[in-house]
């Protein structure tokens, strides 16, 4: 199965790397490539972070799970949205802002980190008083839930990494910050239908809980969001080892 996922990946790739001008086909192949970084071994620990995060925040109700997943997918596709504007602009060196920084490791692992203790009731956060602070801190609501995926837009897995820049350069020599930014939202909204999946998937289970198992679902989700979170700032190195061995886009 992992390995009919980067067959996959690499077609996709090897298609955008021969792609010269934009056109309907172009736009299915980037969303295409979302869905096949949603669904990448490397990006089981985001996935799984998320899916606590609708257990523990989502109300008991079936279609609570997308209220969640949809301003939060609305959210990754602003931030990927600005940044095949900014690749449009200023070209390839757009790629810059993604090697060395291991987003993938520090984004979700410190906010995963901070909303598993308050599941957990360790910790009440308190923020700054800028609206998107605020909004962040009512993980509940719709404005919680897509201040919440802005920064989770700029996690780039270590093995969906060639797919994403054969996008991003792809993006940057169309020189059209329109499409730039089109294709980019084309390439969040596939992976939105991942992340849609497992809400909605998760939240079906919390709604046949009774009232009374409440706390314990939230508790548990705090604390599977925890151990993911602290999975991959402890051993994010180990994990790009291990996922690695896939790889073999633009080796």
């Amino acid at each position: 199965m992992i390995e009919t996922i980067f067959v996959w990946m690499l077609r996709l790739y090897e298609a955008l790397g021969s792609a010269t001008q934009i056109s309907p086909w172009v736009y299915l192949l980037v969303a295409a490539g979302g869905v096949a970084s949603g669904i990448s071994p490397c990006y089981v620990p985001v996935l799984t972070m998320f899916g606590g995060y609708v257990g523990g925040y989502a109300r008991h109700q079936k279609t609570a799970g997308l209220a969640l997943a949809l301003p939060f997918v609305m959210g990754n596709a602003v931030t990927l949205g600005a940044v095949g504007a900014v690749a449009s602009l200023i070209g390839a060196s757009a790629l810059g802002v993604f090697r060395g920084y291991e987003l993938d490791r520090w984004i979700p692992g410190v906010i995963g980190l901070l909303m598993g203790l308050q599941l957990l009731g360790f910790v009440q956060l308190k923020v700054p008083s800028m609206p998107i602070f605020r909004w962040a801190k009512e993980p509940s609501s719709v404005t919680g839930s897509f201040a919440l995926g802005l920064p989770f837009g700029l996690v780039v897995t270590p093995c969906t990494m060639p797919l994403f820049f054969a996008i991003v350069t792809f993006v940057a020599f169309q020189a059209s910050i329109a499409h730039g930014a089109l294709l980019m939202i084309a390439y969040a909204m596939g992976r939105g239908v991942v992340l849609l999946a497992v809400a909605v998937s998760v939240a079906a289970l919390k709604a046949l809980n009774i009232t009374r198992s409440s706390l314990f679902f939230e508790r548990l989700s705090g604390a599977i969001i925890l151990l993911a979170s602290v999975g991959l700032l402890l051993f994010y190195d180990s994990f790009v080892r291990f996922t690695g061995q896939w790889m073999v886009m633009g080796q």
